[in-house]
C-alpha cells in the first residue's frame, strides 16, 4: 500500500471520528447555563406574546375612539353651522343698523322708570347677541379640538400597528430559533416541561411580585417629601440651589417603614446604577435602574428601569417598557413645594444619591 493510500485512509478515519464527535455533541444534553439561556429565550417569547396581546387590545381601543371622535365631529360640524347662521344674523343686524331704533327708544323715554325698563330690555338683547357670538366661537373651538384629537389618535394607531407588526416578526423569528434548538435535543420533552412550568410560575408569582414592588415604589416616591422632612440635615443651600443627599441606609429604613414589601429587599446605590435585590416566596428579583431629570411635560425626578431579572433570567425590553408605562416611580418637586422648587440635576456615587433643587424665581 502506497504512502498516498495510507494518507487517504488516515484522513477518512479522522473525518469519521470528527463526524461522530459532532453528531454526539449535537444531541447531548444541555449544561446548566445552556438550559438557563434556553429558558430565558422561552420567557422572552412568552413576554413578547403578552406585549402583542396588549398592543392588539390597545389598537382596538384606539380604533373605537377614532369612530367615536368621527361621530362627534359630524355632530359638531352641524352645531357650528347653526351657530354660524345665528351669529351671522346678529352681526347683520348690528352692522346694518337694525338695532339703532331700539336705542332711540331709550332716548324717547318719558321717565326714569320707563328708561330703566327700556335699558333692561336692550341689555337682554345685547346679552343674547353676545351669547350667540360666544357660542359660535366655543363650538368652533371644540370642532378644532376634535379634529386635532382625531389626527393625534390616528397617528397613535399607525404607531401601534407598526409596533404590533415588528413584535409579530420578532416573536416568529425567536420561536423558529427556539424550535431549532429544541429539535436536536435528546431531552427535548424535559426542556419543554421546564418551559411550561416557567411560564406558569412567571405569570402566577413573578409578574405579580414585580408589579407589587414597583407599585409600592411609585407610592414611596410620592412620599419623598416625608423623607426630606425626616432628614433635614441632608439639605445644604448654595445660593438659589439646594443640594439634597439621600444616603443608602436611611433610605432603606424609610422604605421599609412605608411598606412591608421593602423589608424583603435591599437597595444599593453605585456610580452608575441603583440596584434593588430581594426575594419573596422563593421568587428572586433584581431591579437595576437610575434616576434622571425630565422637564417635559413637567419637571420631574424619574426612576428609569434599565434591567429586570427574574430568578436569574433577564426579562426582555417589552416587559421593562410595559412596567415603565404602568408605574410612574416619579417625584414632581413643583407639586410638593407649591411651585417653589424644581429638580435640575441628579448624580450617584457609592451609597449616595445627590439631588439638586433650584428655587424658581
Amino acid at each position: 500500500m502506497g504512502i498516498y493510500s495510507k494518507k487517504i485512509i488516515a484522513a477518512s478515519i479522522i473525518g469519521s471520528i470528527l463526524w461522530l464527535t459532532l453528531t454526539t455533541g449535537t444531541h447531548a444534553e444541555l449544561t446548566i447555563e445552556e438550559t438557563r439561556k434556553l429558558l430565558e429565550e422561552s420567557l422572552t417569547i412568552s413576554e413578547i406574546d403578552r406585549e402583542i396581546t396588549r398592543l392588539a387590545h390597545e389598537e382596538q381601543k384606539i380604533a373605537e375612539q377614532i369612530i367615536t371622535t368621527e361621530e362627534s365631529i359630524i355632530n359638531q360640524v352641524h352645531l357650528v353651522e347653526l351657530a354660524r347662521i345665528h351669529a351671522g344674523k346678529v352681526l347683520r343686524s348690528v352692522y346694518m343698523g337694525e338695532r339703532d331704533g331700539l336705542w332711540l327708544l331709550l332716548l324717547d323715554s318719558k321717565s326714569f322708570s320707563d328708561a330703566l325698563v327700556v335699558y333692561q330690555y336692550l341689555q337682554s338683547i345685547v346679552d343674547h347677541d353676545q351669547r350667540a357670538l360666544t357660542k359660535h366661537q366655543i363650538v368652533f373651538n371644540e370642532l378644532q379640538a376634535l379634529n386635532e384629537s382625531l389626527t393625534l389618535t390616528q397617528s397613535e394607531l399607525r404607531e401601534l400597528k407598526a409596533q404590533f407588526l415588528a413584535q409579530r416578526i420578532r416573536v416568529v423569528q425567536l420561536q423558529e430559533q427556539l424550535n431549532s434548538k429544541l429539535a436536536v435535543l435528546d431531552n427535548k420533552e424535559e426542556i419543554i416541561t421546564q418551559i411550561d412550568a416557567l411560564s406558569l410560575a412567571w405569570n402566577k408569582d413573578g409578574l405579580p411580585l414585580f408589579q407589587q414592588f414597583l407599585q409600592a415604589m411609585s407610592e414611596a416616591m410620592i412620599d419623598l417629601p416625608d423623607y426630606m422632612n425626616e432628614n433635614e440635615d441632608s439639605f445644604k443651600q448654595d445660593g438659589m440651589a439646594f443640594m439634597f443627599r439621600i444616603n443608602e441606609a436611611p433610605l432603606n429604613t424609610f422604605l421599609r417603614n412605608k411598606n412591608e414589601i421593602f423589608k424583603q429587599f435591599e437597595l444599593a446605590i453605585t456610580n452608575d446604577r441603583i440596584s434593588i435585590k430581594g426575594s419573596k416566596d422563593k421568587v428572586r428579583i433584581i431591579i437595576n435602574g437610575h434616576y434622571s431629570i425630565e422637564n417635559e411635560p413637567e419637571n420631574a425626578l424619574r426612576f428609569t428601569l434599565d434591567e429586570l431579572i427574574y430568578n436569574d433570567l433577564i426579562l426582555p425590553d417589552t416587559t421593562r417598557n410595559d412596567m415603565q408605562k404602568q408605574f410612574s416611580m416619579t417625584f414632581y418637586p413643583k407639586r410638593n413645594t407649591d411651585g417653589a422648587l424644581e429638580a435640575t440635576a441628579v448624580t450617584q456615587s457609592p451609597g449616595e444619591l445627590l439631588i439638586e433643587l433650584t428655587i424658581i424665581p
